[in-house]
């Protein structure tokens, strides 16, 4: 089974207000899937259906794993710290829920693991703690059951931009060395794009794409539009032979893929062609889901 998630036009209501509209995802095992969309998308309802916080109204999902004790873990919105508690005291109280043995030892490893290391013996109260330490811990915390699924809603965000690069470097440290396959809600999207593997971009309940990075990237690759002085003919087209270009106006071309324009302006200037205006196009991460949804009006 190499699916960690599958849900089946996963449905819920809320009186009249439809938060989910029969979204269809797969989430494979491996994945770090950026789940993307704005304020009352549907990214928390989401996952509130898949931790069992919430019923659906209608449709489905399907596990890699019928317990989900255990084998899921979530730290939802802000992690469940006991403030008044250290580090090692909340890990200490979450292996006894879980009536694990050796939590002494468990703790400590799992501290080293996420970067808490220094807190080991510390008198510290978690209340004290910055924010990026508490979001840390709280993965920290749902590491002990030593699951294969985490799902974060919201993880970066608050966080300065030390904190930011902190919680991404986990997230991958734990995919790639653990095999921990993620769930991450975030409408971050600059940070997403540095540490997902697959996206889903969901708007107002509907899931309106999933993509993988690669497919992403091919996409959204860089390009470059020349303004010509007049209208493309066959000098021109005969310099561009071998590049992947459009001709979006009658003077106007675009360029996909990275390109030396040095090189292709001097070819130009050799042969008296007037170019009038160069622009890199750079379409981001923003620019796609923005795209999709029809515009910042739907956002």
């Amino acid at each position: 089974m190499n699916y960690i998630l599958k849900t089946h036009d996963l449905t819920k209501r809320y009186g009249t207000t439809l938060a989910v509209d029969r979204v269809n995802m797969t989430i494979e095992r491996g994945d770090i899937y950026g789940c993307i969309g704005e304020n009352g998308a549907g990214k928390s309802t989401i996952i509130r259906l898949i931790t069992g916080l919430a019923n659906p109204t209608s449709g489905s999902f399907e596990l890699f794993k019928k317990n989900r004790l255990g084998a899921i873990a979530a730290v939802v919105e802000s992690p469940s710290l006991h403030l008044s508690l250290t580090a090692e005291q909340n890990m200490h109280y979450q292996c006894r829920m879980l009536g694990l043995d050796n939590y002494q030892e468990r703790t400590r490893e799992i501290l080293n693991v996420v970067g808490l290391h220094y807190l080991i013996g510390h008198k510290k109260a978690a209340k004290n703690f910055s924010l990026g330490m508490k979001q840390r811990l709280g993965i920290a915390m749902a590491l002990i059951s030593n699951p294969e699924f985490i799902i974060l809603d919201e993880p970066m965000n608050g966080l300065d931009p030390v904190g930011i690069i902190e919680m991404r470097e986990l997230i991958k440290k734990l995919n790639e060395e653990r095999g921990i396959t993620f769930f991450i809600s975030s409408h971050i999207l600059s940070e997403l794009d540095k540490v997902a593997t697959k996206y889903g971009f969901l708007s107002h309940g509907k899931l309106l794409k999933e993509v993988s990075v690669e497919e992403l990237y091919e996409t959204s690759r860089a390009s470059v539009k020349i303004t010509f002085g007049n209208p493309v003919g066959s000098e021109i087209k005969e310099i561009l032979v071998g590049y992947d270009y459009e001709i979006i106006q009658a003077n106007i071309v675009e360029i996909k893929g990275n390109i030396e324009i040095h090189k292709l302006l001097k070819a130009f200037v050799k042969e008296d062609i007037i170019v009038t205006n160069v622009e890199n196009l750079n379409k981001t991460i923003e620019d796609y889901y923005l795209e999709i949804i029809g515009g910042k009006g739907n956002a």
